[in-house]
């Protein structure tokens, strides 16, 4: 390839370059196929990664998917096609268990591939796999010791093989290497409520309600409360939820507290506020003893 040829595919390039910075992506897309008539052997998939990559960030998954397939025509041992297929395969709502064997192969000629490893354990653990979610949870923090999203998830997987001591442990130090991650504080919050610590619980499920704008530390508090006859404290709980976040569930459970209590308006009032959000609580109502005699039809 001579100069001016190699200086007008690098410009040719750099023009892609430069619009994808600008989010004119059909004509970075435009530039970077114009580039590939020039191009051959590692260079050619080089820019084919690109188009990928930038059909995966305008979330045009299928294309993606089709690019990352052409490259494997040309290296069918290339670990990031492999990875990019299964990757883009799954937001496409492809077979999972294709996806896996995606993941799999990326590992097998990458055996250091911590993205694949972490989203295959995610794939194990869907499927009830949980040791080998365990696994592979554990190779990606050898390989990254500070990643903080796989400590948590292997605390989680703990936690769901009722090992609550090694739970525990990754979570705390999850939680050490980035503390305002939401999710360890709940799934810590869990691991506390499992060993009968109240007052932990309530205060790892508190830092990941602070930290998030997710129901679920609410409804699990608000739960430990009642389970402790605390439904004045369960009754707030839900209240400072409900200010956070305008839910169906929060009112709903609100209006069993209500019930519980005695607060027959007002458990009818917040019944009412969640089936405007969401119609689905009349289903739950209807077998639930503490609402199924107050469901109010408009």
């Amino acid at each position: 390839m001579n100069d001016d040829f190699s200086n007008g595919v690098a410009e040719i390039l750099m023009e892609a370059y430069d619009s994808k910075e600008n989010k004119e992506y059909l004509i970075a897309l435009k530039k970077y196929e114009e580039a590939l008539f020039f191009l051959e052997g590692e260079e050619k998939i080089n820019v084919m990664f690109s188009i990928g990559d930038l059909y995966s960030e305008i979330e045009d998954y299928k294309n993606a998917f089709m690019i990352y397939n052409e490259i494997l025509k040309l290296d069918d041992r290339n670990s990031g096609a492999w990875y990019g297929i299964a990757y883009t395969n799954e937001l496409i709502g492809g077979d999972l268990d294709k996806t896996l064997e995606a993941y799999e192969k990326a590992i097998e000629i990458d055996d250091k591939y911590t993205e694949a490893y972490y989203y295959a354990s995610v794939i194990y653990g869907d499927k009830g796999d949980f040791l080998k979610a365990k696994e592979y949870l554990e190779k990606v923090i050898s390989l990254n010791p500070e990643d903080f999203i796989a400590m948590n998830d292997l605390g989680a997987t703990y936690e769901t093989l009722g090992q609550l001591d090694e739970a525990k442990k990754y979570l705390l130090h999850s939680i050490k290497i980035n503390e305002n991650y939401y999710l360890s504080h709940f799934n810590l919050g869990v691991v506390y409520k499992e060993m009968g610590k109240f007052e932990k619980a309530i205060i790892e499920y508190k830092k990941s309600a602070k930290l998030s704008n997710e129901r679920n530390p609410y409804l699990n508090m608000s739960a430990l409360y009642i389970e402790n006859d605390k439904l004045d404290e369960a009754e707030n709980i839900l209240t400072e939820g409900i200010n956070k976040i305008e839910d169906h569930i929060l009112y709903y459970n609100r209006a069993c507290v209500h019930r519980k209590k005695g607060d027959i308006d007002f458990a009818i009032e917040d019944f009412n506020r969640a089936k405007k959000i969401d119609p689905i609580v009349l289903e739950w109502a209807s077998e639930d003893p503490d609402l199924m005699d107050i469901i109010v039809e408009e």
